[in-house]
């Protein structure tokens, strides 16, 4: 472990120990420096490096739980005020890898996490739980047979991706691209991500993230990237968490495998739970911290506020559920 679990690292001192393992050629690194990095400021000095106190926390990983984990900081805060919170996005590996190399005090997963097999060393907490949307620009002229989409239709549609972009026919059939007809641009995950996972697997043709990175689909940072582009895109498609997508005017999220009217809050419910629901299950997936070995106090007492109904408007306010919705 790079840290004692007793004082929580600082930004500064995450950044300052990522570089020197960068320089050791670790793995996943590159990813994690691109996240956090943006916290060195020009008066970074050793003694601030050194400074680091025990009421301070540094959260990062997946941009889906990086919402959440923002609205808890003020709710936290207020009945803790000697605490520092720092959050950081980065994806679901950049999170997992963070914590495992002790760089990060809590890494947050927006995916299933083996802590048996694959990452023996953390201990995984559920705090929520949310789904993947498949969304399109409001203003999209794409034929009604992609709006109220099929999973055969959207594995077709990524699966035959050139150059970002596929052609469709007035019926919504894929065309050569050389042929004539309506070029709809195709956007997914650029890193390594717990959204881009779970649609992943839910496409036939595409059993991981990794198939789907070697897909011709254009990569966009984040789910706020994914979502920016379909905004400024007429004739697009992308997926994002439910939060992102939910009550903006800017895009239409989709019916997979259901009506459009049936991408619900209580419907995605009742797919986290494993109830009969219209919404996919396969598109649900869990909200995750994870601390290298057991939490520190601070640790456990963050965790714990998660958990709590004290913090139900973080969740509210970023469109997911937390453990007492799923309850």
């Amino acid at each position: 472990m790079l840290f004692n679990n007793e004082k929580a690292v600082s930004p500064i001192v995450a950044t300052l120990v990522l570089v020197v393992v960068a320089i050791a050629g670790a793995a996943a690194v590159g990813t994690i420096m691109g996240s956090f990095s943006s916290d060195v400021s020009d008066s970074a000095s050793a003694a601030e490096a050194s400074s680091a106190s025990s009421t301070e926390l540094l959260i990062g990983g997946s941009t889906t739980v990086q919402p959440v984990s923002e609205g808890l900081v003020d709710l936290y805060t207020k009945s803790h005020p000697g605490v520092k919170v720092t959050v950081q996005g980065g994806g679901s590996g950049a999170g997992i890898a963070g914590a495992e190399m002790g760089v990060l005090d809590i890494g947050s997963a927006s995916k299933t996490v083996d802590t048996v097999l694959e990452h023996p060393d953390l201990q995984k907490y559920q705090i929520g739980g949310s789904a993947v949307v498949v969304i399109v620009n409001a203003d999209s002229t794409i034929p009604t047979t992609i709006n109220n989409t099929t999973q055969a239709n959207l594995d077709l549609l990524y699966d035959n991706a050139v150059n970002g972009k596929v052609k469709i026919d007035t019926t919504g059939n894929i065309l050569n691209y050389s042929s004539t007809g309506t070029e709809v641009a195709i956007f997914q995950r650029d890193e390594a991500s717990g959204t881009e996972e779970t649609f992943a697997k839910y496409l036939p043709t595409f059993a991981s993230a990794k198939d789907l990175d070697d897909s011709e689909a254009a990569g966009k940072v984040g789910n706020s990237g994914v979502l920016a582009a379909v905004e400024d895109t007429k004739d697009s498609i992308g997926f994002v968490d439910y939060g992102f997508a939910a009550g903006n005017d800017a895009v239409k999220i989709l019916g997979v495998g259901c009506y459009d009217d049936d991408v619900t809050e209580k419907n995605i419910i009742k797919a986290l739970k494993g109830e009969s629901s219209p919404y996919p299950e396969d598109l649900t997936r869990p909200l995750n911290y994870v601390t290298l070995g057991a939490p520190s106090t601070i640790e456990q007492s963050w965790i714990n506020f998660a958990l709590s109904p004290a913090a139900a408007p973080a969740f509210e306010e970023a469109g997911y559920f937390q453990m007492l919705d799923l309850a």
